[in-house]
């Protein structure tokens, strides 16, 4: 185990990552170095992790997955086939060592094929294949009996990962965000995780996406069934090339710092001190945490970072590091307006565009479809006032972002148009965002 603290402000930055042989590299990057003395002001930290690619492990870690089909009648056709098609492909691509399960629902749940190790590909698939659409939603009853399989072979190195797909409203059993969201959530203190894809425009995207927030894995909204195999490979894809699981990260901030939270996560403070779980990283991933903090005084220490892992590309052993966010102080004010980190603020604007996309969402939902189309609006227009300071990758997800935020303003507030799909897509963008995914 090793123990690494660094300390980061105006008299010691870092452009690149730290901890340079590390699996899982930290880095902590204050938005502005200079603070006036005295004067109450906030300021936000990136916590910034990233795993190191091009590092490879000679044998990967074991999976544990069990796949939750949603057979309803409404999977009827198109659905149904692309969704047998992308499992039997997964299937094909799992090693004799991982574990497989299998579990349909719709009136109720059932196990189609028990928790087992993949040594007869051709019988799993021919299983799959069987599968016929019919009956209602049972999604809460099917998560639940995929998790118990999962059970059969847990162990903490496998890899444990429920992958749920539905095309449906829950409408047997539990059925609301908050009671799926209590599932993740009770799953993921088992080391469990769940994948959750959701078909079409007839989900519940506030229950998929809550389900698989929870738990910190993938949510994926699939308009175009033809993509459903695509979508499988990619999920699979991240958990065979796993670098780290298990992540915590502690964030102290001392007397005289006020932590006001994360932007767009929930997490909160307790006694000066948060916590962070993240489920896992994969080779090359990079995910970012915000943090606000008011500073008020002559305190150079904002934040204080540890950071623990289960290392995947290594022996497996818990590795930890730590680092020490700092700031300076100064009576001249244009010194400290001018000590912004132009790349940090400009992310830290991209960060809260999917907060204003939630907003938007909740106003539409209300009604108030003007009000939603001038959040989406007043947000584009900060996030580009942040473009000419920001580096030129940062510039092309600004340029994307603001244009993106312009057509949904305009469609939004011409004519209230806000469908089914409009919201989908809106709630994708902004979970992927908050939680440093790729769409």
């Amino acid at each position: 185990m090793k123990n690494i603290l660094f300390m980061i402000g105006l008299a010691a930055t870092f452009t690149a990552n730290l901890f340079a042989e590390e699996t899982l590299q930290l880095n902590l990057v204050p938005e502005r170095g200079y603070v006036v003395k005295n004067s109450p002001q906030e300021v936000v930290i990136k916590i910034d992790l990233s795993a190191i690619a091009g590092k490879q492990k000679t044998r990967r870690t074991p999976l544990n997955l069990a796949v939750v089909l949603d057979k309803s009648g409404s999977m009827t056709g198109a659905k149904l086939e692309k969704t047998k098609q992308a499992a039997m492909q997964l299937v094909d691509r799992l090693a004799p060592n991982d574990v497989f399960s299998l579990v349909i629902f719709s009136d109720e749940a059932q196990v189609l094929v028990p928790a087992q190790k993949v040594e007869d590909t051709e019988a799993l698939k021919e299983k799959i294949e069987g599968i016929e659409a019919e009956g209602s939603t049972a999604l809460y009853a099917g998560v639940k009996m995929g998790a118990d399989q999962l059970q059969e072979f847990f162990s903490e190195k496998r890899i444990n990962r429920v992958i749920l797909l539905s095309d449906g409203l829950a409408n047997v059993g539990p059925s609301s965000p908050r009671e799926l969201r209590r599932l993740g959530g009770d799953l993921s203190e088992k080391g469990i995780s769940v994948t959750t894809i959701g078909v079409g425009d007839d989900y519940n995207e506030d229950l998929m996406a809550g389900l698989a927030e929870a738990s910190d894995a993938n949510y994926y909204y699939v308009q175009d069934t033809e993509k459903l195999p695509e979508i499988f490979a990619k999920e699979l894809g991240e958990l065979l090339t796993v670098a780290a699981r298990d992540v915590r990260i502690e964030i102290t901030c001392p007397d005289g710092v006020k932590p006001l939270g994360f932007i767009g996560r929930a997490e909160k403070f307790d006694d000066q001190k948060a916590t962070v779980n993240l489920s896992q990283f994969s080779t090359g991933q990079d995910r970012q945490l915000f943090l606000r903090c008011l500073v008020n005084g002559n305190q150079p220490e904002v934040a204080r970072v540890r950071l623990n892992y289960k290392d995947e590309l290594g022996d497996g052993s818990v590795q930890s590091a730590g680092g020490v966010a700092k700031i300076d102080f100064t009576d001249d004010q244009k010194l400290s307006d001018g000590s912004v980190n132009g790349a940090v603020n400009a992310e830290k604007e991209l960060m809260l565009t999917a907060v204003a996309k939630d907003e938007a969402i909740a106003q539409a939902d209300a009604g108030n479809y003007q009000q939603a189309a001038s959040i989406l609006k007043a947000q584009s227009a900060v996030l580009n006032g942040s473009f000419a300071a920001a580096p030129s990758g940062v510039q092309m997800q600004i340029r994307a972002e603001t244009n993106n935020l312009d057509d949904f303003s305009d469609k939004i507030s011409g004519g209230g148009s806000f469908d089914s799909s409009t919201r989908k897509i809106l709630q994708s963008q902004s979970y992927n965002t908050r939680n440093s995914k790729s769409d």
